[in-house]
Formats: C-alpha cells, structure tokens, sequence
C-alpha cells in the first residue's frame, strides 16, 4: 500500500515543483518537507505539526485530504510503535515484573541486611569503635580537683581513661570521676574494639584552685 510520504513526493515531481517551490508557497521549511517525503516524522515537533503540514502539502498539490489524512495517520502510528523496539518492551515488561515480585523484594532484603552486616564486621576490622566524650570540653578550665569525664562508645569496646579501664552501661555510655593535680592536665580517652583497633580523644583541661 502506498505510504503518504510516497504520495506527496511523485505527485510534486509529476508536477514539476522543487521543494523551493512548495516551500514558498507552503511556508513551510525545507527540511520538514523532507521529513515528510521521507516519512521521517519524528524529526517534526509534534503529531498535530506533522499532520498540519501535510494537509497543507497536500492541499498545495490537489491531492485528496481525506485520503492523505488516513495515510498518514497509519504511517506516522507504525513508525511510532517501531521508534521502541518490540525487544525493549519485553525486557521492560521483564525488568518491572521482576522487580515487583514478592520474592525479588526479599532476596534483595536479604543482601542489604547481610551487606550491612558484613560491612559492620569488616568496619570494626579496619578502624576503631565510635566515641564520643561529651565532659570535660577541650580547654576547660575548673577550680576543683575532681573532674567529671563521661561520653559514649560502641557498648562492646573497651574503655581506658587515663589507662584506667572503665565499665560502660548497655548502650555503651560511660562515667568515671577523676582527681587532678592543679594546673594543666591531659586526659586520654581510648577505646578499642575486639581486633585491637582503637580511637583515642585527648582533652586539656587546667585545675585552678
């Protein structure tokens, strides 16, 4: 069956018209008209552009609109539908099934909640446990000569304040009382996970009394 593009080019031809000519007399651009003749109607701006143009092509060479209308309607559908490969819709439809699925959903569960694990047990392996000391600040200055140290860490490390080992709660915070001597005094707070690995705060503070 003879497509709309086909159409449009051999009745212009059979009229003797360039595409200069219909172009002048359509306001249309060079290059649409070429689309249209080549049924490359993707390039045009949009489907009411694109039949727009080809009314008035058409109309220019005393076709049928009728005719020309529903030729282009069935071309410019089948050139839509083949723009997506039918392989890219299945796999789509494979890729949106699979990802859906109950059973799709729990393994990937299952790989986060082993990632994560593992990633906490290597994690320790390679570096020391969190900790946090909220007293005494860095630089404080006090009149007395017991301090207040406390903070927290991971619940499973070790603690040492000063080499002191201290004892922490089940969520791994800590307290500990300390005598200082007067002036300026260094305490060091360190805490180390299973593998040896550690993290140590350092905080100055000066006793005057």
């Amino acid at each position: 069956m003879k497509k709309v593009s086909d159409l449009l080019r051999e009745k212009r031809l059979e009229l003797g018209f360039t595409l200069e000519d219909v172009e002048r007399a359509t306001k249309i651009k060079i290059e649409f008209l070429k689309a249209l003749e080549e049924g490359h109607f993707h390039i045009l701006p949009s489907e009411s552009y694109a039949l727009g143009f080809v009314k008035n092509y058409a109309k220019f060479l005393d076709l049928s609109l009728h005719r020309v209308t529903a030729l282009f309607k069935r071309e410019y559908k089948t050139e839509k539908v083949q723009i997506v490969p039918e392989f890219r819709k299945t796999q789509q439809k494979f890729n949106k099934r699979f990802f859906s699925s109950p059973k799709t959903i729990l393994i990937i569960l299952t790989f986060l909640v082993i990632g994560t694990y593992l990633a906490f047990q290597y994690g320790s392996f390679f570096f020391g446990p969190k900790l946090e000391v909220i007293s005494p600040v860095e630089g404080s200055v006090v009149s007395e000569n017991v301090i207040r140290i406390s903070g927290k860490t991971d619940p499973y490390a070790n603690l040492f304040v000063n080499n002191d080992e201290v004892s922490l709660s089940i969520s791994g915070e800590f307290k500990k009382s300390l005598y200082l001597f007067s002036g300026e005094q260094k305490i060091t707070i360190v805490a180390k996970n299973r593998f040896g690995k550690e993290t140590k705060v350092v905080r100055t503070v000066t006793v005057k009394n």
